[in-house]
């Protein structure tokens, strides 16, 4: 009969999730596999990681599915991952924004838990949360007083971001979609 996991830190979860070929998440000390995309999911990723690329603001960059450390017990796979300086160590420990596109079996928990855990991270200033079957970005920023503002980018609109150096039109990512 297999041992069930017992709870691990970020350090012991790194050392035990690279033996596996799945792909983990760590969520209060318990690992949590994640499914692989679906073709709608992974298309918008794709879509989205050119665009962004396209019209990042150096020395910003932008990575995709990387394991992003939010304290000692927790470590997400956002997405994409906005990160800007130089690389400071082997895992992601800060960024600047993170990105999650929603699938119909994590959106519960990706505008819920997930956006909360994010929102608690030291540093980072924007989430993107972002439909891929119709034409919806929920964009949250933090406030100079350290609140967080959401507003929904829709139909024609684009995407502003201090870290893009022009807004990212909706139609850039659901127009080829055919959204």
């Amino acid at each position: 009969m297999a041992r069930a996991l017992e709870r691990m830190t970020v350090e012991e979860f790194e050392t035990w999730a690279e033996r596996r070929p799945e792909r983990y998440e760590l969520v209060d000390g318990m690992p949590r596999m994640m499914a692989g995309p679906a073709e709608p999911h992974g298309e918008m990723q794709t879509r989205l990681a050119v665009e962004l690329d396209r019209r990042i603001r150096p020395p910003c960059r932008v990575l995709g599915s990387v394991g992003l450390v939010l304290d000692r017990w927790n470590e997400r796979i956002p997405d994409l991952a906005i990160v800007c300086g130089e690389r400071k160590s082997e895992r992601l420990r800060e960024a600047k924004a993170v990105v999650e596109i929603l699938t119909e079996g994590t959106a519960a928990y990706d505008l819920g838990e997930k956006r909360l855990r994010y929102m608690q991270l030291e540093g980072l200033e924007e989430i993107w949360i972002v439909w891929p079957g119709h034409r919806q970005v929920q964009l949250w920023r933090r406030e100079p007083d350290g609140r967080w503002r959401g507003e929904d980018v829709t139909g024609a609109d684009s995407i502003r971001s201090a870290f893009l150096r022009e807004p990212l039109p909706l139609d850039a990512l659901y127009g080829p979609m055919g959204l």
